[in-house]
């Protein structure tokens, strides 16, 4: 073997000692750290991880690539924060779901994940603290909007603490090479973002709802001719070939999340807020909520519409504001917005999330 190459394999292995020992020093300071928080600052502080990523990606001047700097912090962080104490997050299930991997994608590996049936159920769990956090899509690019959550806002008191954007690739996955392919199972939402590409590329072929993409994959692992679209995650924990990667039919499709907890967050200066405005039934009821937005310059980022659910014909809106409810005009704009309102369900204001495309 070359002598310089392993002079160079020598000092990579002294660079990792050095890497590991970093690293437990870094643990027990997140251990002291612990002990001086006590019990009334949560170990989760999604604020202070976000600006941590943030600083360190950005400071970064290689060759280590950038990208790559936030998924290895993330675990990092994930690890130390066991050590005070590992959090319990739910969210709909099965695992391999693209709700497991954006609660993987927050919280990492170091956590304890809680599959779940429903988005109530992940919302029921954190309310009885059987949960730490929760985890519910809440919009999707192509789809809209996930009504069942924001449905669920309106008669819970948990809190949005950080929102997460995981970007959605669905892949062909299957045991079977293209042309043998007669039947493909996903969730409907998969199919239908996959339309196009079925119809030119498998237009005979049966196409099966299942209750989910890591059910899908799971059918297609076990019957012969049949294939099913679902994500990485997925794929990997099935462990069922990728025969085609990358068939949604509009690029930079991408869901957004939010994490739900019981504890309200600071400001970071890179906020958004969001509540339910139930309305008066009166002309010009809806500009006039939104009057003072405009007038103290506070940005609208989402409206949705929603039956009440109380009563026929009535609306509720699901909103979204650039900024914290502790930022002054925020305040004074939401307060004026809601003495024209007949009730505001303030939801919670949270860390701004890095969106994909």
């Amino acid at each position: 073997m070359n002598a310089n190459l392993e002079e160079l394999r020598a000092r990579i292995d002294e660079v990792d000692r050095g890497i590991l020992e970093l690293l437990n020093k870094r643990a027990k300071l997140n251990q002291e750290v612990g002990k001086a928080k006590g019990n009334n600052v949560p170990p989760y502080v999604p604020s202070r991880e976000k600006e941590l990523v943030h600083r360190l990606t950005e400071t970064s001047e290689g060759p280590f690539p950038k990208e790559a700097v936030g998924i290895v912090f993330r675990e990092i962080i994930s690890a130390c924060r066991s050590l005070q104490k590992v959090p319990t997050v739910a969210y709909m299930g099965p695992e391999g779901s693209y709700h497991h991997a954006a609660g993987l994608q927050q919280f990492g590996q170091s956590s304890i994940y809680l599959p779940l049936t429903t988005i109530g159920e992940v919302f029921d769990v954190v309310e009885r603290r059987k949960a730490d956090f929760g985890v519910v899509a809440i919009e999707n690019s192509t789809e809209g909007g996930v009504t069942a959550s924001m449905d669920r806002f309106a008669e819970s008191n948990l809190k949005i603490i950080s929102e997460i954007y995981l970007p959605i690739s669905h892949h062909l996955v299957s045991r079977e090479e293209l042309s043998h392919i007669k039947r493909v199972y996903s969730h409907p939402q998969a199919l239908a973002q996959c339309r196009k590409w079925l119809e030119q590329n498998l237009p005979q072929a049966e196409l099966v709802e299942s209750s989910s993409t890591t059910q899908g994959a799971k059918l297609a692992l076990q019957e012969d001719g049949a294939a099913a679209i679902a994500g990485d995650l997925a794929a990997e924990l099935v462990k069922i070939p990728i025969v085609v990667h990358g068939i949604e039919d509009m690029s930079g499709n991408a869901t957004r999340f939010f994490v739900i907890g019981r504890e309200a967050t600071h400001p970071t200066g890179q906020d958004k807020s969001a509540m339910i405005v139930f309305v008066r039934d009166e002309v010009g009821a809806l500009y006039k909520m939104l009057a003072p937005l405009m007038e103290h310059k506070v940005n609208l980022s989402n409206l949705v519409s929603r039956p009440t659910k109380r009563q026929a014909w009535q609306y509720m809106f699901f909103i979204e504001l650039d900024g914290h409810l502790e930022d002054e005009k925020v305040q004074t704009a939401v307060d004026i917005l809601s003495s024209r309102s007949l009730h505001v369900q303030f939801l919670g204001s949270f860390p701004r999330g890095n969106i994909v495309s």
